[in-house]
């Protein structure tokens, strides 16, 4: 712990495990390490039905420090969850037990105008700060009805911290602000993925939402060119029953599966028989990829796809797996065959990966800069 005065912290977020992806993951671990570190922490999120809940996180190491606040949800509009509690709830935050510190993530804008409505006045304390995930990028016409939402959001908060350089620098609504964005990569607990060494003899596994920029398609095609590589595929979305239909074909019937979604411990024996995780995403809606994390941490090699965002910073190329064009079925099958053809290579990659984890992108070196940021704005020595 870098810093030993307990800050109380607000985490106000879309979703929280189970829901699985990428925000989610890194609001847990956010969560769960601040508290295990002596904050007070407490996440306001969304639940996944009409029914809110309280309930502790972070389990014995965190000492009653965690708490989870869910707002029923009673619809879901363009993946926006419609919470009519949030605005109250936010604001019995804020009174019984005012934060230091209140970090908002977006993309969300119902969180985000609720925010707004209930932190006036004084800007010293509780201290707004956004953690900016991704820009809304599929939605054009809701795009542009959030946008000055969003900014003035932006404009509202003490700092904002982004995943990854290039994120921070591309972003649209990012770059009239650069001086109050700080760069701090997510992390993971290693530990929670190390399971041993793989045989890397089993099938190739993608993980993730089911949606358009994931790049199923040019996966599958990948497959179909690579007729050896076997393929499981890890969760939902609206794209199931489309693939569904794809991998009914008799090219590709016998070597692809399609999983659905699966808690960590079925995630972890997945990864524990599979040769090497494949993102193969090609639009900027991947900013990141925390799913590589996980898989380096298993000791698995990756394969992902050269986009302009953060996802880069995270598989090396020829040190921890391979990088190609995205879009392009010929690479992506080239590199499914490489790895086929090349298992000690495969290993060495793996052990790589494992490593860069470890040194690079850990929870322990995240909440690290975390506090370090927190502290800065409010004026804490170090």
């Amino acid at each position: 712990m870098i810093y030993s005065l307990g800050m109380r912290i607000l985490q106000v977020g879309k979703y929280y495990p189970p829901c699985r992806g990428g925000m989610e993951t890194v609001l847990r671990h956010m969560c769960e390490g601040l508290a295990e570190r002596g904050h007070e922490v407490t996440a306001l999120v969304a639940a996944a039905s009409p029914r809110g809940s309280v309930a502790a996180i972070g389990g014995a190491r965190a000492g009653g420090r965690g708490r989870l606040v869910r707002a029923g949800t009673i619809w879901t509009l363009n993946g926006q969850p419609l919470c009519p509690r949030f605005s109250a709830l936010l604001r019995r935050e804020l009174r019984a037990s005012p934060p230091d510190i209140v970090q908002l993530h977006l993309p969300n804008p119902a969180a985000c105008a609720a925010v707004l409505a209930n932190l006036r006045g004084d800007r010293a304390r509780p201290r707004l700060t956004v953690w900016y995930h991704a820009d809304i990028t599929r939605q054009r016409l809701g795009r542009r009805a959030v946008a000055p939402l969003v900014a003035r959001c932006l404009d509202r908060a003490a700092g904002v911290a982004v995943s990854s350089e290039a994120l921070r620098t591309r972003s649209p609504l990012l770059r009239s602000r650069l001086a109050r964005v700080r760069v701090i990569p997510f992390g993971i607990e290693p530990a929670e993925w190390s399971g041993g060494r793989h045989a890397h003899d089993g099938p190739f596994l993608f993980v993730g939402r089911l949606v358009r920029y994931k790049g199923l398609g040019t996966l599958l095609d990948a497959v179909a060119r690579a007729p050896r590589a076997r393929l499981q595929i890890v969760g939902g979305g609206p794209l199931r029953r489309e693939l569904a239909g794809r991998v009914s074909d008799p090219a590709l019937s016998e070597r692809v599966s399609l999983l659905g979604e699966l808690d960590d411990v079925a995630l972890r024996a997945a990864m524990g028989q599979a040769r090497a995780l494949v993102l193969p995403s090609d639009g900027e809606g991947e900013t990141f990829g925390v799913v590589q994390l996980e898989a380096m941490a298993a000791g698995l090699p990756v394969i992902s796809t050269r986009l302009p965002t953060g996802v880069a910073a995270v598989n090396a190329d020829g040190v921890t797996g391979r990088v190609v064009p995205p879009a392009d079925a010929g690479a992506l099958a080239g590199a499914l065959v490489e790895i086929l053809d090349n298992p000690e290579r495969s290993r060495a990659w793996g052990e790589a990966g494992r490593r860069r984890v470890r040194e690079s992108f850990s929870r322990d070196r995240m909440l690290d800069d975390i506090e370090r940021w927190y502290a800065d704005l409010l004026g804490q020595p170090d």
